[in-house]
């Protein structure tokens, strides 16, 4: 039987973080019963130091894990250069396989064979905690390739890496290596657990701001509306058209894509939300990371703090429903790091992170651990779905008897 355990650091010496946030999650409990270990950490440590120091306390453990603009724990948030917190795993129900090299283009077959390596161990895995490169990849095809492996109704729940803002580079942690274009898939296979899943975000259409994609290949989109697409977007916010400053576009240019009847009933948003993440070399184009068919209307979406807010509320109450009196034995978060209350040039997310954490938590300590990335595999209304810009909360029950 699976047990989850949680801890977090904000020391500044790597090996020092990572003891620290085994000690905070397993306290006078053997640490060296460990047999996953779930690391999230901001960009500024020194993973070798990291690694090492993990495989020190927690000798038997799995080590996976990945870089985000910040942390959640428990009771706890950092956007700090080096902040870190894990989610550490006792019982032998899960299996472990990763690949370098993942990219737009071949997503859908690295999520084929990363899902066959895990099956082929246990094929009696019921849910897949999938963590990804962030910067070039299409999630919903490495959805695909996973599903293709175990079939539509295997949930799966995670996050893609992020950095500090300047969508440079992130990075993917699998044992002792450090990857950037990585993909990742825990499986989990214990009987009694299953995953639930919630996700809001918090972006409002802006009226007539609608392109069409009349060019693409994968994720990467060639022409909106018949000029060069990165001319073309840049042109809506009045940026001159060598601007290549990806950072500064991807926190106002949501691009919305419409979903089903039935999806937005349960979704409390019409438009599911991508990002543009990189500019090609030529900056005509640019990536988003989800595959964009041509013929795709895209509504150009912004951020609204009150709408934000107001769907943490809404996003609870359908988790209180789904809990239905149950207390989860673990929660897993992927959060965008535009959400929280703007202040002062800056986006404060501890108000935010209460609001989810009290009505699951109460007063009791449960394991939680969240990461900061640039996107979010979460599912709803039945199907797995890849987001952007979103709240994404993973609650891990025990099935009723």
């Amino acid at each position: 039987m699976l047990e989850f355990h949680s801890g977090s650091s904000s020391a500044v010496n790597s090996k020092t973080a990572i003891l620290e946030c085994i000690d905070h999650a397993f306290g006078d409990r053997d640490k060296a019963e460990c047999k996953l270990l779930i690391i999230h950490s901001t960009v500024g440590h020194n993973f070798d130091q990291m690694a090492a120091g993990a495989k020190e306390a927690c000798p038997e453990a799995e080590i996976v894990g990945c870089t985000g603009s910040g942390v959640i724990g428990h009771g706890s948030v950092s956007e700090a250069m080096r902040a870190m917190a894990i989610m550490a795993i006792t019982g032998n129900e899960f299996t472990v396989a990763a690949a370098d090299g993942l990219n737009g283009g071949n997503s859908a077959e690295f999520g084929e064979r990363v899902a066959a390596a895990i099956k082929a161990e246990d094929p009696g895995i019921n849910m897949v905690f999938a963590l990804s490169a962030g910067l070039d990849l299409a999630g919903d095809q490495v959805i695909a390739g996973i599903e293709s492996v175990f079939g539509a109704d295997i949930p799966i729940f995670g996050a893609t890496a992020a950095d500090n803002g300047k969508a440079k580079g992130t990075f993917q942690f699998h044992n002792q290596d450090v990857l950037e274009e990585g993909l990742i898939l825990v499986g989990l296979s214990d009987p009694s657990l299953e995953v639930l899943s919630g996700v809001h975000h918090g972006s409002k259409p802006i009226e007539g701001a609608i392109f069409e994609v009349t060019k693409s290949n994968d994720n990467e989109i060639i022409e909106l509306d018949g000029k060069p697409a990165w001319h073309a977007l840049l042109a809506r916010f009045g940026l001159p058209p060598e601007s290549t400053e990806v950072p500064d576009v991807m926190a106002i240019a949501g691009l919305g894509d419409i979903l089903t009847e039935d999806e937005q009933a349960v979704y409390d948003n019409p438009q599911i939300l991508r990002v543009p993440i990189k500019v090609s070399d030529d900056k005509q184009s640019f990536y988003l990371t989800a595959a964009i068919p041509e013929g795709t209307k895209l509504q150009l979406m912004q951020r609204d703090e009150q709408y934000i807010f107001d769907g943490v509320e809404s996003l609870m109450q359908r988790m209180q429903d789904d809990l239905d009196g149950r207390q989860p034995v673990a929660v897993f978060h992927a959060d965008c790091m535009a959400r929280g209350r703007h202040t002062f040039n800056q986006v404060l997310k501890d108000e935010i992170i209460a609001k989810m954490q009290y009505p699951i938590c109460g007063e009791d300590f449960i394991p939680w651990l969240g990461v900061y990335g640039f996107g979010e595999y979460c599912r709803f209304a039945g199907k797995n779905h890849f987001h952007a810009y979103t709240t994404s909360l993973f609650p891990i029950v025990r099935r009723e008897a």
